[in-house]
């Protein structure tokens, strides 16, 4: 059984994405306790998602489901798995973590995002061009995104977006192809 004392963090609780354009549903919010993982022994990042399970303890509500999201000042969490005991649900939640990046649409104001550029990804375009896969977080995103031409700055460095990665759209997150 969870005491009011340890649920010291403050969540909002958003809902699956649907619909053209992509639309989340903010369903709540709840208190919680985050146990951030260990450490010790392991892996490093590869993509957004970061290594690790993330585990969160609330008092039991109805709804809570796998694929939905948890978000935490400017952290952002994927409910993977979800146990629940008397008087408490436990969340198993990865968290999607990347760096600040400016996304700069063709039309429009520019806008902060969470992106991840891993440094092995580096692939070679129609025309020999060097070509990198930027990861997003979809919820973040404001429509239309991921269009040709449209670009992220980050690291002080900005990339061309010349597509979305074919099946990279998880409800969640976002590949796209830059140069």
């Amino acid at each position: 059984m969870l005491k009011s004392g340890e649920l010291n963090t403050r969540l909002t609780w958003i809902g699956q994405g649907d619909g053209t354009p992509p639309s989340w549903t903010v369903l709540g919010s709840m208190w919680g306790k985050l146990v951030a993982p260990k450490s010790a022994g392991r892996e490093s990042q590869a993509s957004i998602y970061a290594s690790g399970t993330t585990f969160i303890s609330i008092r039991p509500r109805s709804g809570v489901l796998p694929g939905q999201l948890l978000k935490q000042g400017g952290d952002w969490f994927l409910i993977e798995d979800i146990n629940g005991t008397p008087g408490e649900l436990q969340l198993a939640a990865r968290k999607l973590a990347g760096e600040p990046a400016q996304y700069i649409p063709k039309s429009g104001e520019s806008y902060m995002v969470t992106a991840w550029l891993a440094q092995e990804n580096i692939l070679v375009g129609a025309r020999s061009e060097p070509r990198q896969q930027i990861d997003l977080i979809l919820p973040e995103l404001v429509w239309p995104f991921a269009r040709v031409g449209d670009q992220l700055s980050m690291r002080g460095r900005l990339y061309r977006i010349e597509g979305k990665v074919e099946g990279s759209d998880n409800g969640t997150t976002l590949r796209v192809m830059v140069s």
